[in-house]
């Protein structure tokens, strides 16, 4: 992975803990340091962390973020498969 996509994953992350998102965050710094396919990972857990919150603020959206969890995983976990929950 280019060290300048790298970094730009790293700011987003130092970002999510600025804004006070420390757990999101570590998590986010832990793929980052496995590299390679970890920013696959990474973005897969950032896409199910939304789809979590959007889920929990409207929770009448659950069918259709069921089916955009779904899609992410069909097309992220490709190439890394999903963590075992």
């Amino acid at each position: 992975m280019p060290d300048d996509t790298l970094a730009s994953a790293r700011r987003v992350a130092d970002a999510l803990a600025g804004k006070g998102h420390v757990a999101h965050a570590a998590r986010l710094h832990a793929v980052l340091a496995e590299a390679g396919d970890g920013l696959l990972a990474a973005l897969r857990e950032t896409c199910q962390t939304i789809l979590t919150a959007i889920e929990a603020i409207d929770p009448v959206s659950a069918t259709m973020v069921d089916e955009l969890r779904m899609e992410v995983d069909s097309h992220l976990s490709r190439h890394h498969p999903p963590a075992a929950s």
